[in-house]
Formats: structure tokens, sequence, C-alpha cells
């Protein structure tokens, strides 16, 4: 049964589904695929409702081919239903997420792509944009397989025991597979959800986070992944792997900043509260959930054994801020959440309030006096930080509103590097008319920190050139001077570059022995001083200057090649 591309083809009659769900009682009238799809502003696609249940995540039992990494099956319980949309997002489906928010269409493959074919080349950090513009998120690596099987847990493929070039788009051509590369959205059958593309096509970006050993450990409850991690999950296979790669339990792990030609991907939706599970209001959505913040590193190469990470909260979300006006302080959020503040381009992260230990770390033979005592320091406010140090480009945007003055481009950088050259008093200039201020200095290490507790570095004990760009080149530093912003793994926060490529101012007076007496509540450094702090450390830095704890000053007059900053902007 063939249909138009793009459109979902209607699900046979013969397809039964095996399993006994365990429904919510908020989704006890509906079943799979009992809706048919739906379709939800601003991105106009369909979605299909997948309702609450129970199911064997993990390598099927007649499966000789599983990895390692699908071990053990386990019995996983998803509580919320939630809606899917029912092919990966395609070129068209892009293109007015971008044209609506400005961002850029991702890299061209080296071949043409059509309107209905899924987008690819894109991004972990893109996935979770787009998903965040359309209402919804990534789905967890659970929800993922939970719908591919589309309520059969003991087959190796969506549709039973083999697979075809009939069944899905994937290495090679034969029968109704006449693609080489991506095929239009619906040129197969569906699952029996409803569900086009689960198998085969281009590898689906999940929210997880990837471990090897994650389900000797998992949740049987709405798992999630882990909290961290430096490659994210991918799912489905793509047109360009093999069986094993495409079997639903197969788990795909990639560097969350890698672009490739067979990436791609869906999103999910929550039912929203109060309304009916089987019966939503089209083309009527609530503001954007924001996506989680972005992976860190690693690489791989696409491939037929990935693997998987770590799941995106569903929680409100925060309506758009016009003219640089507050965020209201009853909105929610979650951890790594992003989103833009005009005037100022570039995104922002979400940071919750909460306790973290400030200075040098137990064990870190690297610390400085300065960097003690170790001490407990709350931060009783959430705040917004820049997802990247300030670059060129967004501080040319404020020159051009006010008349600030620009620093000079050094010969090595261009729009998309950090601005550097920039006073303490430049930097103030910017933050304001960005809507937000310098973050105290220990706003800036808590958020440097990511969440990951007592490490040296914002990702652990050490520290190479794959993470960072300091003193010298090797792995993924390529660049003797500054490197483009967001050229490394994010930390657990989803923040570029809080270690190396160049300093960042903070708005705190430094003084050495500040710790001694520092508030254990909101601290914001001395009443007064003569130099300002900076952290960070930057590409001319040794590793020990790169550490979250390390502290360093300069004349507030001070303009260096190596000193840029990013902003906060405080939830009111």
């Amino acid at each position: 049964m063939k249909t138009a591309p793009g459109r979902p083809p209607r699900i046979p009659a013969f397809v039964v589904i095996i399993v006994s769900f365990h429904l919510l009682a908020s989704l006890a009238t509906a079943q799979p695929g009992s809706t048919g799809s739906t379709r939800f502003a601003p991105a106009e696609t369909d979605m299909v409702l997948i309702p609450g249940g129970t199911f064997v995540m993990g390598c099927a039992a007649a499966d000789g081919e599983c990895f390692e990494d699908e071990k053990p099956a386990r019995r996983v319980t998803v509580t919320q239903g939630f809606w899917m949309d029912v092919s990966e997002v395609t070129v068209a489906a892009y293109r007015r997420f971008a044209r609506a928010t400005g961002r850029s269409m991702p890299p061209a493959p080296t071949w043409a792509l059509a309107d209905s074919q899924p987008v690819t080349n894109v991004t972990w950090d893109d996935a979770a944009a787009y998903c965040g513009w359309s209402g919804g998120r990534l789905p967890t690596e659970a929800e993922w397989e939970y719908a591919a099987r589309g309520g059969n847990e003991s087959w190796k493929f969506p549709w039973g025991a083999t697979v075809s070039h009939e069944n899905a788009n994937w290495d090679g051509s034969d029968g109704r597979d006449r693609w080489s590369r991506v095929a239009p959205v619906g040129s197969f059958e569906p699952n029996a959800f409803g569900l086009l593309d689960v198998t085969g096509n281009a590898w689906e970006w999940t929210g997880d986070w990837f471990d090897a050993h994650a389900y000797s450990a998992s949740p049987a409850i709405d798992p999630g992944g882990p909290p961290s991690g430096t490659l994210r999950v991918v799912r489905g296979g793509a047109f360009n792997v093999q069986p094993r790669s495409l079997r639903v339990s197969n788990r795909g792990k990639f560097s969350p900043v890698a672009r490739n030609e067979a990436f791609g991907f869906r999103c999910v939706r929550p039912v929203q509260a109060g309304q009916p599970a089987g019966a939503p209001s089209p083309l009527a959505a609530p503001p954007p959930t924001p996506p989680m913040a972005p992976p860190a590193g690693g690489t791989t190469t696409a491939g037929p054994e990935p693997a998987a990470p770590a799941a995106v909260p569903v929680v409100a979300a925060i309506p758009p801020a016009a003219g640089g006006a507050p965020v209201p302080a009853g909105s929610t959020t979650v951890a790594g959440a992003r989103r833009a503040f005009p005037p100022a381009p570039g995104e922002m992260a979400h940071v919750p309030a909460g306790t973290f230990e400030m200075g040098a770390v137990r064990g870190d033979g690297s610390g400085f006096s300065d960097e003690q005592p170790r001490h407990a320091v709350t931060i009783t406010h959430a705040f917004w930080i820049g997802v990247t140090e300030v670059t060129f480009a967004q501080y040319r945007a404020f020159a051009e509103a006010t008349g600030h003055p620009m620093p000079h481009v050094p010969n090595w950088a261009d729009e998309s590097h950090p601005v550097v050259g920039v006073t303490y008093e430049d930097a103030v200039a910017y933050c304001r008319w960005a809507g937000g201020r310098l973050p105290s200095e220990a706003e800036w290490e808590y958020a440097a920190r990511g969440r990951a507790g007592s490490v040296k570095y914002p990702w652990g004990g050490d520290i190479g050139h794959d993470d960072a760009n300091f003193d010298g080149t090797g792995g993924r530093d390529q660049w003797m001077k500054s490197s483009p912003v967001a050229s490394f793994p994010p930390n657990g926060l989803g923040l570029f570059d809080v270690s190396g490529n160049v300093w960042e101012w903070c708005a705190d007076w430094y003084e050495e022995r500040f710790y001694a007496r520092s508030p254990a509540v909101d601290p914001t450094g001395p009443a007064e001083g003569k130099a300002r702090v900076v952290r960070s450390g930057c590409w001319t830095s040794d590793p020990g200057r790169l550490r979250t704890s390390y502290r360093f000053s300069l004349d507030p007059s001070d303009s260096q090649v190596s000193v840029g900053f990013r902003c906060v902007r405080d939830v009111q």
C-alpha cells in the first residue's frame, strides 16, 4: 500500500496489538492508534497518541544478535501517555522552524533533499531546539523503544523476527526500497501505533545520555538514563546500516555535537493537563517546553552499535519574554533548558537554585590558597546563563544597536569566535543591554560545575585536548588561539567552553582570602577592590588553570586578546 510522500498511510486492518497494556486511568479510553493522528501548531506535523503502559525493554528473548548494552532486558512502565511525531521531522517542517526562529538550516548533505524527506545533518541541540519550539521535547530512550515496538515486546523488529527491503530503507536497495539515501517519509508501512520509519531511514536522536551499563541499574518506572555523559543515544538505524543495527532494541551512541547525513529525529509532546487523552485541540499549541541542555563530548562514527542516555523531564513552559522583559517568578523549567531573550542574540540555559561545594576539591593537589577553604554555598535564586561565551557576532549586534565601539577582531578569529579585547565595563554594558548582568563568582562556578559535584573539571578528574581549547593542540583542539564557540562538548547544563578558550569576566572584586569569610548564601565578593575576578582559563592556559575552582584576577580596565565573558539573567 503506497501513499503520497509525507502522508501517513492507514494502519492495516490485519495489524493486531498483541501485548496487554496497563493503562493509566487518565488514558483508559485511549487505545494505541485509536485516535488517528492530530496536528499541532506551530510545527503543523502529524502526531499520534501513545498511551502509557508496560513493556519489556532491551534484548528480545529470541534475539541472538544483541549487544551487551541492550542487556539485561527488563520490564519498564511508561506512566504517562504522550504524542509522538508520526514521521521523522521533514525538511519542510524544519524549514518552518528555521524561518520562525532565525535558526540556520543544517548543512546540506551530498545529495539534494526533498521537502518530504527527513531533515538530516542535525546535531542533538538542533533537534532539541526544534522540539522545544514545536511544544515538545525529544523522547526518552524508553519512550522511543516503547513506541517503536508498537505493542510487541518479543520481536527483533517492529513487525516480527526478520527484516527486508519491503519493510524499511536500509543498506542497499530492493523491492519497495528504491533509495540509496533517505527515503521520503511514508514510503513504507507504519508500525502498529501508526509510526513511520522507526526502523531505518535516519538515526533518531533521543533525550538520553548513553551509558553502556545503564540497564543494570535503570529504574523500572519512567527511566530517563544517566544524568550526564559524553554521548547521546540514537535509535532506529538508518539508510546505511545492516539489519543488526535496525533491531528495535539496538542502541546507537554519538557525540551530541556531531552532524551526519544519517542523523535525524522526531519529537514527543506530553498530554496536557485537563486535555482529554483522545481529544487534543488541533492547531492549539501550548507554549513550547524548553528542551534539555545539550550533550557532552566523545565521538563515534555512524555505525551499527550505538547506545543510550538520559531522559528529559516534561515541565511547564515559559512564554517568550518581549523586549527583554524578566521571566515571571512563577514560571518553571528544567536545569539546562534553553531559550533566547531579545534583544540579545544567542541562547541562555536555565540554572536552578541549589547548594554546592565551592573551591578546590578534595584531593586536588593543584589547588591554590585562594581556592581555600572549600565551603558550602547556597544559590537561593534560579538564573539564566549564556550557553556560550558572547561571540563577536553577538557583540556586534549590541554595538550596532547602541553605538558602543567594537573591539578589534584578531586575524585568527571570525564572528563565531568569542569576543575578546573587552574591558570589564564593556562586558557590563553588553549584559545590561541584553537585560542581564555579569555572573557573581559563585554563580559562575556553580553553573560551570554543571551538577558534576566534587571534580576538578566540569566532566571529571582529567582534561585533554578533546575536552577543551588550551595551551597547544591535539585531538579535537585544532586551534592555536581561540576556537569558535561550542567546538567542544558542553558540561552537564549544556554550557560550552567553561574550561578554556577565553577567560570570562565575573562581577566580583577579587580578594585572595575571601573564602575564609565568604557568606554561605548568595556570596557576591568583597565590597571593593583593585582587580575583578576572571574564570575558566583560556587558550594559553595550562590544565591547572582550567580547573573549575581556579581563580584569577585582572584590572577591570584591561582588554586582552584572551579575555571575554558571558552574561546571566535573573528569574524575577
